[in-house]
């Protein structure tokens, strides 16, 4: 009878047809999936997660929590290496986990941590993404070693093992001279070697992207740098009331989702467009820089996942709210999502997008549209530029919107919807312009029935097309003669 073997030549059972896993599908099928940027940042994800497993059990400050860590990236068209002083990854991590292809079900060492990591596939990706041979040394408090991966490892279909080696002191301090991690990536690709060579086009697009990603965490004092040029901070500022008296104020929103943590703030980040600047943009002379904050910002865990949009994803053109146009390019806010259950969080397996199925945003979203839907209205009825209009926004502080989130007393009027309920709100009461015309009219507002109001305007109106606010209008104005009659 034929005997048949699996890749590693062993006999498969009569009973049976073999399952087993290949190199090849993870060193190539894998990496196909993810852009070249997003899988560096899925590297320095790693190390963001490597400086909150330094604070496990702290608090969250705004200010401080990032101080003092680095994450430095160099690449050429032979090698790229990242070096980070964010801790280093724990032996126990190593030995069992981090170089796993795929998270075990039972592991849970970083349970306590706001990650955006969901399948333990980021690291391994990143290297096959971007090269065949790589090395990793990490320098903790207790241990330094170094985890090679060869050029041949995905010769053998049976070795699913990586080198290890502990080093002294001495020999990691030449790379890691304080607590950290160092991935450098060898043998790269083809095309990898031509787009880290790519002065004018692909390390540019690197670093906006790196901004844009981790921009905020770098305003918390987080540094990183690109061949030795720091990325500069990112953050969006929401102008707010730091006295009563004063009307501009966001819109705040918080609250717990089962395992998630939300705050929604949205306001104004800038005066309201002027006439000059809208005319501009239609013209063609519309200046990038007048717009680039605004939208809505989405983080999951401190990380960006989707940057200033202003589109059907966070509610702009989705009823009520309108669709954006120029004339709104002083609204802005951030939604924070925070967890410990990354699973939960609402954001694709590339960690660069919202994952709108997500029945947490799907909650959120409305709360987005409900904030963006104050400031829309304002922007309406305010949309003539005047004295008066610029006075509302004299003595106004720009305070960080997650800041906001962060540190309550910062807010003037936050409440609770109700006795028991976790959310906490700010509804701001925007000023209304004053028409001098109009000033002493009151609305009246009564329903009828429509065969009844139709029956009235084909008696009495000469007009088929008039509304039920005609009708009434006219009705009370008969009714009015009469008195003064």
């Amino acid at each position: 009878m034929l005997q048949y073997v699996d890749d590693n030549g062993i006999a498969i059972p009569d009973n049976k047809v073999t399952a087993l896993p290949t190199k090849r599908f993870f060193m190539s099928m894998l990496s196909r999936d993810i852009e070249l940027p997003d899988a560096i940042m899925d590297l320095l994800d790693n190390c963001i997660d490597g400086i909150h497993r330094q604070h496990i059990g702290g608090d969250h400050n705004f200010t401080d929590l990032y101080n003092g860590y680095f994450g430095n990236i160099t690449l050429n068209n032979n090698e790229f290496i990242l070096t980070d002083n964010c801790g280093g990854i724990p032996l126990k991590i190593a030995k069992e986990y981090a170089f796993k292809m795929g998270r075990s079900q039972k592991y849970d060492a970083d349970d306590d941590l706001e990650t955006i990591g969901m399948y333990g596939i980021g690291m391994k990706r990143a290297i096959f993404k971007m090269g065949f041979e790589a090395e990793i040394l990490s320098h903790t408090k207790t241990d330094t070693f170094k985890v090679t991966i060869p050029k041949t490892w995905s010769d053998s279909a049976s070795d699913w093992y990586f080198d290890f080696e502990s080093i002294d002191y001495n020999t990691i301090n030449k790379v890691l001279n304080s607590y950290g991690t160092s991935i450098k990536v060898t043998n790269l690709n083809d095309n990898i070697k031509t787009q880290f060579n790519d002065d004018a086009v692909f390390i540019p697009e690197l670093r906006e992207s790196l901004q844009k990603h981790y921009g905020y965490i770098i305003s918390r004092g987080f540094t990183l740098t690109v061949n030795e040029i720091p990325i500069t901070a990112m953050d969006i500022n929401i102008l707010t009331s730091t006295k009563a008296g004063q009307y501009i104020k966001p819109y705040f929103y918080s609250n717990k989702i089962n395992d998630v943590e939300i705050d929604v703030i949205v306001g104004f980040y800038r005066e309201p467009a002027t006439k000059t600047e809208i005319d501009n943009e239609l013209e063609g002379n519309f200046a990038k820089r007048l717009t680039e904050n605004a939208g809505i910002t989405v983080l999951c865990n401190d990380r960006v996942v989707l940057s200033c949009d202003r589109t059907y994803l966070t509610g702009w053109g989705d009823y009520p709210v309108p669709k954006y146009h120029t004339q709104f390019i002083s609204i802005a806010g951030v939604v924070h999502f925070r967890s410990k259950n990354s699973l939960e969080l609402p954001v694709t397996t590339t960690k660069r997008n919202l994952d709108t199925s997500s029945p947490v945003y799907a909650e959120v979203k409305n709360k987005i549209k409900e904030g963006i839907k104050f400031f829309t209205d304002f922007t309406n009825r305010w949309k003539t530029d005047s004295e008066e209009r610029s006075r509302l926004f004299d003595g106004l502080q720009p305070i960080a919107a997650l800041k906001l989130g962060q540190e309550e007393s910062l807010l003037l009027d936050p409440k609770k919807s109700k006795r028991n309920d976790p959310a906490l709100y700010q509804l701001p009461e925007l000023p209304k312009p004053i028409n001098k015309q109009n000033i002493d009219l009151l609305t009246i507002s009564f329903k009828r029935h429509k065969n009844i109001v139709a029956t009235v305007r084909d008696a009495y109106l000469d007009n088929p097309n008039a509304t039920p606010s005609d009708v009434g209008a006219w009705c009370f104005d008969q009714f009015y003669s009469q008195i003064n009659s």
